[in-house]
């Protein structure tokens, strides 16, 4: 395909599009409201300049060709959420089986393609990798007894777990989204089509905001975990996986019993704002100029959080 495709959206441009603002000038092109992480300046941008780059996620064959499989899975999941939101979501009409298929896939796509978690999961295979260079240059200096009983060490220490050689890791350190991105789909959206699945609305005049890490995986009860355990889960009973549809909707994949279509309330739709605002990488976005104080109020910790009750427990 030579060199088409190479500006690629990691955050759908038809699916930003429900944000564009309503009250815009006729013949201006239309655009959304892009605000910084912390509020304190804003843009108007049309949907088709946000949130791309370069090749993201491109694999590069053997013979220096662009292998555009990912891009196009992903511009064919974007194409099915875009008509279940006009032809379904707008309408309160039930999913049927193979829209709840790939509802549920779009979701997970949309949560592992950001640029927040290609960051997150090269910066994780890096520190790997610098475990496995520093093995090898130990490797390469050592004598042939030190060598042997490496080698002894590491028969003994590997179990049936899956294995990568310094090769594999080197590419998941450089390309995680390439390397990723099935076997994460093939993972997660099994479990995401077991959760229950509620689709919140809002006639609010700003209603959901959105932003450039859409889908938002939190516990609301984590805080009375340690924080080695706080990291959100869908094995979890309180796990929510919410993304805004658009600024009339938001799902919520959940395991507490919440499914088909309910109103809203004031307070879900500024907490739900509030989760994604506080969860954006950089930017979030909303369909009108509005900012909202309590979108950034940071609550003081729980009297039941976990380190309350530690400190509680260790003073007496």
């Amino acid at each position: 395909m030579g060199k088409s495709h190479k500006k690629q959206h990691y955050v759908p441009a038809s699916y930003l599009k429900a944000w564009c603002d309503p009250d815009r000038p006729a013949t201006h092109e239309p655009y959304v409201w892009v605000f910084e992480r912390d509020g304190t300046s804003r843009h108007r941008r049309a949907p088709h300049k946000l949130f791309t780059e370069t090749d993201m996620y491109t694999i590069e064959t053997a013979d220096g060709g662009r292998d555009l499989c990912i891009e196009a899975t992903l511009s064919m999941l974007e194409d099915r959420f875009t008509r279940m939101r006009i032809s379904k979501f707008n309408h309160k009409r039930p999913l049927t089986p193979e829209e709840h298929v790939y509802l549920c896939t779009f979701v997970a796509a949309a949560q592992f393609r950001t640029a927040a978690s290609r960051d997150h999961h090269a910066s994780q295979w890096q520190n790997v990798l610098k475990i496995a260079d520093d093995l090898a240059a130990k490797v390469k200096s050592a004598t042939a007894e030190q060598r042997e009983s490496m080698a002894r060490i590491s028969e003994l220490s590997s179990g049936e777990g899956q294995s990568f050689t310094h090769e594999q890791v080197r590419e998941l350190a450089a390309k995680p989204l390439q390397k990723m991105m099935a076997p994460v789909l093939r993972t997660t959206v099994p479990i995401l089509l077991r959760m229950d699945l509620a689709i919140y609305s809002t006639s609010d005049e700003t209603g959901f905001i959105t932003s450039d890490r859409p889908c938002t995986w939190f516990d609301p009860e984590a805080y009375k975990m340690p924080p080695f355990f706080r990291s959100p889960a869908l094995g979890s009973e309180t796990i929510e996986v919410t993304m805004p549809i658009s600024p009339q909707q938001c799902l919520c994949l959940n395991w507490q019993g919440y499914a088909g279509y309910l109103d809203a309330s004031k307070l879900l739709l500024d907490e739900f704002n509030r989760r994604h605002r506080f969860h954006c990488k950089n930017q979030y976005v909303v369909r009108n100029d509005l900012k909202n104080d309590y979108w950034f109020y940071e609550q003081e910790i729980p009297d039941d959080a976990w380190e309350k009750r530690h400190t509680g427990a260790s003073a007496k």
